[in-house]
Order: structure tokens, then sequence, then C-alpha cells
């Protein structure tokens, strides 16, 4: 139950009392119990009445917000109670708008104006019973009851209003911690992402440095191995002629080797479907399904283009969606176009509003040629749709790898 509603069930049963009571007081007058003068009936018809007005204006109960300052309502009613009190104090039970009264003040006031103002209205009573002629017996038991039900409803409303505060700093801490947990999650997934980007940067520098040690060592020895048995080919003579000539094809071939092999370990680019399992593979609370049917390698500033765009399809699923699925495929057409479609099953937005991740996605595919397309709708999840162009690369395709990669 929200503070809201606690309150307006505090509201509509404060008002019923008061109108149980006047609606007493009317019944009384009707089979003569009382009998006032036209003049103090009707004196006493509009304190009443200004005393519900007064309490509905500032309750909630008919009305979306409260209508008067909260410390002018507590006044008014204490005014307008007073009146009705004094008005006709042989009707001893409408000191029960004294009830209501020191509710309504307990929950705008501090402790001590609450205090007086039980104070205030419990001599009130006194007085109101001596004027009407009651013995002492009477004025302490009347003045006793109505104070010990002023004390009860004060206490009642502050111990009402420690719980809904305790309630809303409660709900405020779940509320950090769903958030913050939700960061954690997304922050999980960048560090994922950054790592196998990391991976790669580092694959391919430890690549370079394999081919650079090779070219500059091991190639240059051969090479230096071949001009010296050239040299010796040209020198020999006898049996060991056809051997230094062997040895010298050789060196030759195997300096062909090292230089091939120097050649593919530098142009040996990134391949796409290991980066984007390594990216999407654990997603916190998320099941990935990667689909990749391209060829490897794609071009590899659109292989970027894809790894990025990948990267904030997960993590926009995991800070917004609260999907449990997010499939990913990636594919090729005819024309060598590159595809990425991701699609979660997560709760959907009626309208999407893209931020800074998605319009960042958008800039870099647009900026190699492509689009991009989102899609959405309340419980149907959220849908991304990379297009990018084809390049002037063409490998040969490979066929679809599918499986759950978390």
């Amino acid at each position: 139950m929200t503070y809201a509603t606690d309150a307006r069930l505090s509201a509509v049963t404060g008002l019923s009392a008061a109108l149980v009571a006047g609606g007493a007081a009317l019944v009384s007058a009707a089979t003569g119990g009382w009998q006032p003068e036209p003049a103090l009936a009707a004196a006493w018809g509009l304190a009443f009445t200004g005393y519900v007005v007064v309490f509905v204006l500032h309750a909630e109960v008919l009305v979306p917000r409260p209508l008067l300052p909260d410390q002018v309502a507590a006044v008014l009613l204490l005014v307008a109670g007073l009146a009705v009190w004094f008005l006709a104090p042989d009707i001893n039970w409408m000191a029960t708008l004294f009830v209501i009264t020191a509710a309504s003040w307990a929950s705008v006031v501090p402790t001590r104006a609450v205090v007086a103002v039980v104070a205030v209205q419990s001599a009130a009573v006194a007085a109101g019973m001596v004027l009407i002629g009651a013995d002492g017996a009477g004025v302490v038991g009347a003045t006793g009851a109505f104070a010990s039900f002023q004390a009860f409803a004060v206490v009642v409303v502050g111990s009402a209003e420690r719980e809904s505060a305790a309630r809303a700093v409660s709900d405020r801490a779940h509320a950090e911690l769903r958030a913050a947990h939700e960061e954690l999650r997304s922050t999980h997934a960048e560090l994922r992402a950054a790592t196998a980007l990391l991976s790669a940067a580092s694959r391919d520098a430890e690549r370079l440095r394999i081919a650079r040690d090779l070219h500059d060592g091991v190639g240059h020895q051969l090479t230096a191995l071949a001009l010296e048995l050239e040299i010796a080919g040209h020198r020999a003579t006898g049996d060991g002629a056809p051997h230094v000539a062997r040895a010298r094809e050789i060196a030759k071939d195997l300096l062909g080797e090292v230089r091939a092999t120097v050649s593919a370990l530098r142009d040996e680019p990134q391949r796409l479907e290991q980066t984007l399992r390594e990216l999407l593979g654990r997603l916190p609370g998320v099941q990935v399904h990667l689909a990749v049917d391209v060829p490897e390698p794609p071009d590899q500033e659109a292989a970027l283009v894809l790894v990025r765009a990948a990267q904030e399809v997960a993590t926009n699923t995991l800070r917004h969606a609260a999907a449990d699925r997010l499939d990913v495929v990636v594919s090729q057409d005819d024309d060598g176009a590159l595809t990425l479609r991701a699609h979660d099953d997560g709760r959907g937005v009626p309208a999407v509003v893209p931020g800074h991740g998605l319009q960042g996605m958008a800039e870099r595919v647009r900026a190699v040629g492509g689009h991009v397309a989102v899609d959405s709708a309340p419980g149907a999840g959220f849908s991304v749709t990379v297009h990018l162009p084809a390049r002037a690369r063409d490998h040969g395709a490979v066929g679809v790898r599918e499986e759950v990669v978390t």
C-alpha cells in the first residue's frame, strides 16, 4: 500500500466521522432532542459546513490535490471546530471534530504545535461542559475521554507518518540498488567489450611483432646465407659443387617461405565471428544466440563498425530492455553488403527516442555509407538493423555457424 493510498483512507475515515457526527446532530434536531434557536442553528450549520468544506479541500478526498496550504487548512479546521463546539456544547459528541482536527494537525506541524492544539481543544471541551452545567465528574470524564482520543489519533498518525517515511526511504534504497545493479551489468558488458577489442588489438600487435622479427632476424640471416652460398657455388669444384648448389636452392626456398609467412602475418585481419563471440559471450542475465554467415575475414572497416554496433546493442539490452534473450545475426547478401540484425525479448517501448549510444552508432554507420533502423513496441522487445554497403574486398562465403554463447 502506498503513502497516497494510506493518506486517502485516513481522509475518508476522518470525513466519515465528521459526517456521522453532523448527521446525528441533524437527527437529534429533527426528533426534538436538540431545539436551538433558528439563528443559532444557522450559525452552527454554517460552522459545520465550513469545517467539512475545508477538510475536503485539503484532504484529497474529492479533489486530485490539496487546494489549501497545510498550515492554513489546519488553522481553519481548528477555528471551525471550536465554533461548532461552542455554538452547541450540549451536543457533546461533536467533540469528535477535535479528534479529527488533532489528527490533521499531526500530519502537517511539529509535535509541540500538536500538543498545544490538543491542550486547547481539551480546555474547550471542559469549558463547553461547564457552560451546559455539567458536574465535576462529567467535566473531567468528557475532557479526559476526548483528550485521550486526540492523543490516540495523534500517535496513530505519527506512527503512520514515520512508517511511510521509512517505507519511502526503503523504496528509494531499493530503487538505487536496482539502478546500481543495472549499471553494474552494463558496465560489465562494456568491460567485456573493451577486453574483446583490446584482445583483438593485442593479437594484431603480436602478429605484427612476429612478422617484424621474422623479417628482420630470420629473413636477413637467410638472405646473407643465400648470398654466401651463391659465392660458394661459383668457387666450389669437384664433388662439393652439387651440394653447395643444392644448399643454395634450399636457402632460396626457405627465404621465400619466410617472406610469404611475413606477408601473411602482416595482411591477416581480425576475424569478425571470433571478436563478436568474445564480445557477446556471457552477458550477465541474458542468453545470447549469435549466428554469423559472412566471408572471413570481412572488410576491416566494416567489421569494426559491426563490432561497435553489437557492443551498443548489448549495452542497451542490459540497461533498458529487462530481456532474457538476445538474438544477433550477421549476414552478407550476394552483392557483398553486410547486415547485422539484433532483437531482444525485453519490454520494448512505445516510441524509440535515440540516445547518445544509438546516435553514435548511426554516425559510425553513415560514415561508411550504411544506415541503421530501429523498431520497438511495448511487450515486443527492441530490434536494431545495421546495413553496410558492399566494399571492394570479396571473399568466398562460408556456412552459417550458430550456437548459444551464454
